[in-house]
């Protein structure tokens, strides 16, 4: 009995070792076969944070006959190592927007150049901040900078590069997510405080995760019709990496290991989750889809809609902290990232909400138009009107006169 009850524990305990690698061989099997399938004649893609975890997996993964890579990185001598003749490297440091900017003009050469295939930007750059830091010099905490402005000010730019000069190829843009999104506490009254400076939670990592949610369901729309963008979001899950947990020191990690591979997913797995939302059928025909693993399971657009005023508040301070306009429009700033054009500076705040689609800035503008062309055609009436008031007027004064 004693025999036959530690072959079964030897048995159980082989399966429990390689049930980790049989995973990550499957997806890496799985990433394969939709590469063949939808990468086209040439395919390209850009990486953010892919010097470190599922970011660096992802661009082992890729590495593929037809497909290109741009990496951006904090590290690039990490990025290095594995790299070959179809990777470019590129400093990316999502803390100063200038970086941001500058990668993503790279981003927009290297999209539209090539033969037509697969287009994608993934923005995978993350950080969780265990305790509150230093402020960056634009005023906004370290994990709010990288996790959201740092995304938003490089998808934004890059559409608005693409609709100046006309792409001709569509490109798919993954906005990484986090299952702890739920836990966030973001609000108006806690973005009020963001726009004021003010540090208001401890949940800076849940909320930053919830705000590119909402950003992605308030402007997936726009970024489709104008730059051929179309974003969605994935939540690869928990995976077997660092993020989050550099304090741990090194042994102690070490020691985890197998309790790890039997607990979280493998970064091929992570990386598989992502690369999967830009290579499906519909990557590039439909927009604002949210996915854990290889499930949809939320159109943002839609079941974000209870949020829609939190959202376009959040995409203005968004807009206001990256200075996106004036980068935009080539208009200069400051040291602290602030635009120093008048023009600026007279923006209307309470305007009508011009983030939400280029359909709500049309219909106002229609609206206006039929408004104006209603009262050119009843000021005859009107003036009909006056003169009939004023000839009954006179007649009753007359009445009143004694001669």
């Amino acid at each position: 009995m004693r025999k036959s009850a530690l072959g079964i524990s030897a048995i159980l305990g082989v399966a429990l070792l390689f049930e980790p690698w049989w995973r990550r061989w499957r997806a890496e099997r799985r990433l394969k076969e939709l590469l063949e399938e939808h990468v086209g004649a040439e395919g390209r893609v850009v990486i953010t944070g892919a010097d470190r975890g599922i970011g660096k997996e992802l661009a082992r993964l890729l590495r593929h006959s037809r497909v290109s890579l741009l990496l951006g990185c904090l590290s690039t001598s990490a990025a290095e190592a594995g790299s070959d003749a179809k990777t470019a490297i590129s400093n990316l440091e999502l803390l100063d927007f200038d970086s941001v900017q500058r990668f993503a003009e790279e981003a927009h050469e290297f999209l539209r150049e090539g033969k037509p295939g697969l287009r994608m930007l993934v923005n995978n750059a993350g950080y969780k901040e265990r305790h509150e830091g230093d402020r960056t010099k634009y005023g906004t905490g370290r994990t709010w900078q990288i996790n959201f402005l740092g995304p938003f000010l490089l998808t934004e730019f890059l559409a608005r590069r693409r609709e100046r000069d006309e792409v001709q190829y569509p490109a798919s843009v993954i906005n990484v997510a986090s299952g702890h999104e739920s836990e966030s506490n973001l609000n108006k009254v806690l973005l009020d405080s963001l726009e004021a400076g003010v540090e208001a939670t401890g949940h800076d990592y849940a909320d930053s995760k919830r705000a590119l949610l909402l950003w992605t369901s308030v402007r997936s729309q726009s970024l489709a019709l104008k730059g051929e963008l179309y974003a969605h979001a994935v939540s690869p899950g928990k995976v077997d990496t660092r993020f989050g947990c550099d304090e741990v020191p090194d042994l102690l990690w070490f020691l985890s290991k197998p309790v790890r591979m039997c607990l979280f997913r493998t970064t091929a797995e992570g990386a598989l989750s992502i690369a999967a939302a830009g290579l499906r059928q519909h990557a590039t025909s439909k927009f604002g889809q949210y996915f854990r693993g290889e499930e949809l399971v939320e159109d943002l657009v839609v079941w974000r809609m209870p949020e829609k005023r939190l959202s376009v508040q959040l995409v203005r301070w968004a807009a206001r902290a990256s200075a996106l306009e004036p980068r935009s429009g080539g208009r200069p700033l400051d040291i602290g990232g602030r635009s120093l054009s008048v023009s600026d500076l007279l923006v209307e705040q309470g305007e009508e909400d011009r983030w939400s689609s280029a359909e709500r800035r049309w219909s106002s503008v229609s609206n206006l138009s039929r408004q104006v062309s209603e009262e050119i055609l009843i000021l005859p009436a009107r003036i009909s009107g006056i003169r009939w008031l004023a000839i009954r007027l006179r007649e009753r004064l007359l009445r009143w006169l004694p001669f």
